[in-house]
Formats: C-alpha cells, sequence, structure tokens
C-alpha cells in the first residue's frame, strides 16, 4: 500500500515509461504495480559492493565479487551435457591468477569484443566448477564494463548498485530500468516539503530519503549494511507514520459542516424508550458513556467515537441508544457487523424493539438473493427504512440511504479505516460509532483510531464473573474431554473450538506437528464419547448462510447442546445457556482471539468454563497459554499479545482494512508514533496543497 501523499513523481502511470509494453503492462499490474509510486516505494533487497576491485585469489564461491583483469583467451565450445554452444573466456587478474567467465546463448557480437590483451571490469557471482575442470572458479554471465560504449553491454552503473525483489517474469534488468526512469522523474521533482515551511528543519525531506535508499552515496565508508538498516529507511518509516496520521486528520476532517441538530427530544425521548424496553436495568457505567455519546450526538460537529470495553460490558445497549436516539429526530441509522450470524444476531434484537416504535428494520447482507437486495436498498434510498441491519453489503456503492445520520461498527477490530471512510462517503454528516471487544495496546490506538475520540466502559455487567479457564497438557486429551463433558451433562450448553474445517497436511512444513483432526472427525469423535443423548451441531465457514442461521437457531434454543466450530464463533455470538468452552489446537491462537472466543461463556451469571487444549506445547506457547490461565483483564492480555506476536497477528490487520506499512515496523517503531503525531499536527495545516486522494481512492477499492 502507498502510504504517500499525490506527487507527480509518485502518480505517473508505468505505461508511460520506456519499455512498457501491454505484456509487461500485464505482469507489472498482476504485482499491484500501476504508477511510479508503486515502484519508488519497493525498497531495494540489498545493495551490490561495486566499489573495490576484488583478486581472484582472494575470491570465495558463491560471493559476489568486482573482478579487473585482462583477457587470456576466448573460444565458443560445445557442451555435449547442456547440448549448446557457449562462449569461454580466461582472465588473469594483475597478480597473474585465472577466472574463468562462461556465456550461454551469447549475443554474436560479445565473442568478437573479447580479443586477447584487453582489460576487463566485471561483476557477478563465484562458483566452483565441479566438472572435468575441478576446482576451477567460475562466473556465468557477469556484468561487463568495457569503457568502451557498446550498445548492449552494461553500463558502469553506480559503485553501489541496488537490487530489486523480482517482480513476476520481467527480468532484473528491466526493472532495474523502470526504477531509474521512476528515480529520474523523482529527481526532477522539489522536495516535498519546501525549506521555508516550520518542519523542514525537523523532518528530511521525503524525496532525499526515498533518492538516498535506492542510490546510496558511493563515499560511504565500510560495509555496506541492509537497505533496511540505513538512515533513509528510517527517515521513510517516520514519513510513513506521519502519512497514516494524515490520513487520520483527513478522514475526521471529511465530517461535513456543523449540523443544526433538529428534534433533539423526540431523539431522547427514543432513547428512552430503547432503555425502558431492555430486559435489564443500564449499570452506571453504561450510562456514564451513554451520556458521552448523547453529548456528540447533541453537539453540532459530527460524532466519531470508538467505544472499547471487555466481552459482556454492555457495549451493544449503548449503541442502541444511540440508533434510537437518531431514529427519534427523524433520520437513518446503520449497524455493520463483520459476520452475518451476528449481523442476524444484532437484527433479531434490535427489530423486535424497533418495531413497537413504528420503525421499519431491514437486514442487508451478501447472502440474499438479487431480488431482496434490490428490496431493500429501495427502501433505504426512498426512506422507508429507518434502520439498517447487516454486513459489508450496507457500504458497497450499491446501497444508498436517503438520510444516513448514525452508523454503528460492531467489532471494529474486524474492519478499518477504509470501512470508515465508506461510511463517511453515504453522508458527509453522519455519526459514527464504532464498537470494540478487543482491547487495543494503548502504544497502537492513536495508529489505528487516530480520527476517533474514545470512550471505555469499565469492568463487567452484574452477574458477570470471570471465565476459569484451566490448561491441559497435550497428552492430556481424555481428562480435556472428560472435564468437557461433565459440565455439560450438568446441564449447560458448550461450545468445541477448532482451528481448521480440514485434517492438517502432514506434507505442510508449517503444521508438520499440528495433527489434530478436522472439524468432522472431532464432531463425530465427540459423539462418540458422549452417546446418542447429546445432541451436537456443527458451524463453519463453509456453510451458506441459510445452514448457519438454522445451527445458531439450533443453539440458542437449547435444541443443540455442543456447537462444534471454528473462530466463527469468535465475535458476537450471544448464547446465555453456555458454560464450556474447550479450544483444541490452542497453541495456534492469540491471547487477544482466545479471550474472545471464552468471552462467548458464562455469560448470564452462571459459572463459566474454558479448556485450553494444546496440540504440542513450545516454550513461547506455554508462556501464551498460562498467561491467559490467569489473567482475565483483556488490556493487559492485548499489551502481552502484541509484545508477544505484534499487530497483524492480535488485530488480523492483513484480513481488515488497514494499510500494509512498506517501511514502519511494529511493534518496534511505535515509539516513533508521538514524534509523527506532532510533526502531522504541523504539517496539516502548513501543507494545504498535499491531497491523498489515491491513496483513499485505493482504501476504498474492493469493498464491492
Amino acid at each position: 500500500m502507498l502510504l504517500w501523499p499525490d506527487h507527480p513523481a509518485f502518480t505517473t502511470p508505468l505505461s508511460a515509461l520506456k519499455g512498457v509494453g501491454p505484456k509487461t503492462l500485464a505482469h507489472l499490474a498482476a504485482e499491484g504495480l500501476h504508477t511510479t509510486g508503486d515502484l519508488l516505494v519497493r525498497a531495494p533487497k540489498f545493495y551490490q559492493d561495486r566499489r573495490r576491485p576484488t583478486a581472484v585469489a582472494d575470491l570465495a564461491p558463491d560471493q559476489e565479487a568486482l573482478v579487473e583483469g585482462t583477457v587470456i583467451s576466448a573460444r565458443a565450445r560445445w557442451s555435449a551435457k547442456a547440448r549448446r554452444r557457449f562462449l569461454e573466456c580466461r582472465l588473469a587478474d594483475d597478480q597473474g591468477d585465472e577466472l574463468t567467465l562462461l556465456w550461454f546463448n551469447c549475443p554474436a557480437w560479445l565473442a568478437g569484443s573479447l580479443p586477447r590483451g584487453r582489460r576487463l571490469r566485471l561483476f557477478g557471482r563465484v562458483r566452483v566448477n565441479s566438472g572435468r575442470d575441478g576446482g576451477r572458479l567460475e562466473m556465468t554471465h557477469p556484468d561487463l564494463d568495457f569503457g568502451s560504449g557498446e550498445a548492449d553491454a552494461d553500463e558502469a552503473g553506480p559503485e553501489i548498485r541496488p537490487v530489486y525483489q523480482p517482480v513476476g517474469q520481467l527480468s532484473p534488468g528491466l526493472v532495474r530500468k523502470l526504477m531509474e526512469q521512476s528515480l529520474a522523474l523523482l529527481n526532477s521533482c522539489p522536495p516535498l516539503f519546501p525549506r521555508d515551511r516550520p518542519t523542514a528543519g525537523q523532518l528530511t525531506d521525503p524525496i532525499e530519503a526515498l533518492l538516498t535508499l535506492h542510490a546510496p552515496p558511493s563515499g560511504f565508508s565500510g560495509p555496506l549494511p541492509r537497505p533496511d538498516q540505513t538512515r533513509a529507511f528510517r527517515q521513510l518509516a517516520l514519513f510513513e507514520l506521519i502519512c497514516w496520521r494524515l490520513m487520520m486528520l483527513r478522514t475526521r476532517r471529511l465530517a461535513g459542516p456543523s449540523l443544526a441538530r433538529s428534534r433533539s427530544q423526540e431523539g431522547l425521548a427514543a432513547a428512552e424508550s430503547f432503555w425502558r424496553a431492555l430486559p435489564f436495568p443500564a449499570s452506571p457505567e453504561q450510562l456514564r458513556v451513554a451520556a458521552e455519546v448523547t453529548a456528540d450526538l447533541m453537539a453540532r460537529q459530527p460524532m466519531s467515537r470508538l467505544l472499547q470495553g471487555e466481552v459482556g460490558s454492555g457495549k451493544t445497549a449503548v449503541a442502541g441508544a444511540a440508533l434510537f436516539l437518531a431514529l427519534g429526530r427523524g433520520g437513518q441509522a446503520a449497524l455493520m457487523a463483520p459476520t452475518e450470524v451476528l449481523a442476524r444476531q444484532h437484527y433479531d434484537f434490535f427489530s423486535r424493539l424497533a418495531t413497537p416504535l413504528g420503525y421499519q428494520t431491514a437486514l442487508l447482507t451478501g447472502s440474499l438473493s438479487e431480488k431482496e437486495k434490490r428490496a431493500v436498498r429501495a427502501g433505504l434510498a426512498n426512506g422507508q427504512t429507518q434502520l439498517a441491519i447487516g454486513s459489508q453489503a450496507l457500504i458497497s456503492r450499491a446501497t444508498v440511504f436517503q438520510n444516513l445520520t448514525l452508523a454503528v461498527i460492531d467489532e471494529q477490530h474486524r474492519f478499518g479505516v477504509r470501512q470508515r471512510l465508506a461510511l463517511r462517503r453515504k453522508n458527509a454528516a453522519v455519526d459514527l460509532l464504532a464498537l470494540s471487544a478487543t482491547p487495543i495496546p494503548r502504544s497502537l490506538s492513536l495508529m489505528l483510531y487516530g480520527d476517533l475520540d474514545t470512550s471505555r466502559l469499565e469492568g463487567r455487567l452484574p452477574g458477570r464473573r470471570p471465565v476459569a479457564t484451566s490448561l491441559f497438557e497435550p497428552g492430556q486429551r481424555q481428562e480435556a474431554y472428560g472435564r468437557f463433558l461433565e459440565l455439560i451433562r450438568a446441564g449447560g450448553q458448550g461450545f468445541l473450538v477448532t482451528p481448521r474445517i480440514e485434517e492438517a497436511s502432514g506434507s505442510d512444513p508449517d503444521q508438520a506437528d499440528d495433527l489434530w483432526p478436522s472439524l468432522a472427525d472431532l464432531q463425530q469423535q465427540l459423539a462418540e464419547l458422549a452417546g446418542p443423548s447429546l445432541t451436537i451441531a456443527a458451524l463453519h465457514g463453509q456453510l451458506d448462510q441459510t445452514a448457519r442461521a438454522e445451527v445458531m437457531d439450533s443453539f440458542r434454543q437449547g435444541l443443540t447442546r455442543v456447537l462444534v466450530a471454528t473462530s466463527i464463533i469468535e465475535v458476537g455470538v450471544d448464547v446465555p445457556a453456555a458454560q464450556v468452552m474447550l479450544i483444541e489446537g490452542a497453541e495456534r491462537f492469540g491471547l487477544a482471539q482466545l479471550h474472545q472466543f471464552r468471552g462467548r461463556v458464562g455469560r448470564s451469571g452462571q459459572d463459566g468454563h474454558c479448556l485450553l487444549l494444546p496440540a504440542r506445547l513450545t516454550p513461547a506457547a506455554a508462556l501464551r497459554l498460562r498467561t491467559l490461565a490467569r489473567e482475565h483483564d483483556g488490556q493487559t492480555l492485548a499489551e502481552l499479545d502484541l509484545e508477544m506476536r505484534g499487530p497483524g497477528e492480535q488485530l488480523g490487520l492483513r484480513q481488515s482494512g488497514w494499510p500494509a506499512l512498506t517501511y514502519a515496523r511494529l511493534p518496534q517503531d511505535l515509539p516513533l508514533l508521538p514524534r509523527a503525531q506532532a510533526l502531522a499536527e504541523q504539517l496539516w495545516p502548513s501543507q494545504p496543497g498535499l491531497s491523498f486522494d489515491l491513496m483513499e481512492k485505493r482504501l476504498l477499492s474492493g469493498l464491492d
């Protein structure tokens, strides 16, 4: 993802470069490369050191080296093994030591360009010949510098040459030429931050840093570092975090002009009706946070707020009061959930409360037929439907609201800034409330939710107790299942969670020791242990939505006692009678995800139990699982998970709406965030010309 403001050197289509025809363009597009900026942000893989020649006597096998010498002989030879001709050249350095150079399928001009006595300067990888001339040092297809301008010969080039990752089937030489053209465009551009701006002395201009990253000065002393260890790379990491913060500021300022809040009393009355309709009284914490949300909804500036709270802390009720306040003022409201199972659960709950008050509610998910989707969207477009609940279908371009005034995103950690942007596009003045039951480490909050104010629901609802968590050894499978069935037979319901649907493949080196059975086999084994009196069903992502809904309805009604499921039950599944959870392969999950899993049980005041059964227990996994067994505070677990696994694993960033960072490394670079924030705040008013339209367009692409 290109985290960079719009800039001529970055927005030039690659089709404008020399040597890029339709076929090359297709290869580039297949790798996600469309503009010169896409190329330029790709850091070199490593640098080739061409500053000083190496004597042949000092060469080592598999070493890349620069060598100078004189041609002794050059002749065409035939390889019986390869059944082809090749050119062999013997070269002697100034000490008289010889090196053999080989070219296969060489151009015709090359054989005539290597007369005896000619001086050559060449660069390549050394290998040892293992054939009849065993022990001889060779270079195959080295880069040559004749110094006489042959059109087909490589020019001397820089003494420190960058080497890039391959791009599809394109040759390294073509990739280098395209990069050189892109760098020439960049070199001709003025600084991004002129010297007369306030930040000029605090931040190396990113164009300068990028040029240095791709072309380090030849005067660099000592061994060459890896590109990601250079000062230029670190400067670009800081700039990338600044750009992300600028994007957060821009997202927040997308909120439309100040609104005159109308029908406030009707809205407050509708919110009160919602609270009275709940089967339980609101807790003091819920009322406190609801007051913060209400104050935002009554303010003239549209709300942008994140509501965090543990599983079972009552976030949904607070969001419900906000939804009904928006409906009472005559606007439309929407609630978006990450899964259709959760969306349907919310629809069942809110429609029961909204319908008696005269509000029409609709469910919009991807599994609906096209006819059903058109009907729902027509109701939203003409205003007949006031409350929409659904999945990402709510933010597709085809979904248009007549007057969307409040959007709620449930389980925000499953989404990202791109979904928030898409909702802003529905109505620039929309109020936005994001919910998250996954605690976000404080060090990450600024980056992930820099466009949102934050409220926190502390503690749990009255009657909710911590879930007792037990860790079994990999060899204690019988004991773990015995305890699980004992708790189920005592009258509860339970979940059996497995990391995968299919059986582990022993041929997969990443899963070589992960030999637990498939979901279907687990279901069968559990049925054999439990006997016919215990009803068992399966829930996973390969079921269609109708089947998922039937399975969940049966489980909620108590007709099914055990649900064998994948991580699909991680978020939002609310079955009050569920008392126990057994997690197979527990080491495959992170702390934050395991904490979410166990939040599915013990939700109605009874004791909850979580049984952890790893397939293997490495020292790192043992530390993680033992920590979960003794620690019940989600915020503490989130901080530990960040240290142990990093933000990508913890928050699922690669699967959600967060762009992959190119230069910044998290969590290592989290200390850069405060400085990035401060510089971004300075840059925002002092750089009115900065635009992020291209980045925003890419963030929003693919949501339909």
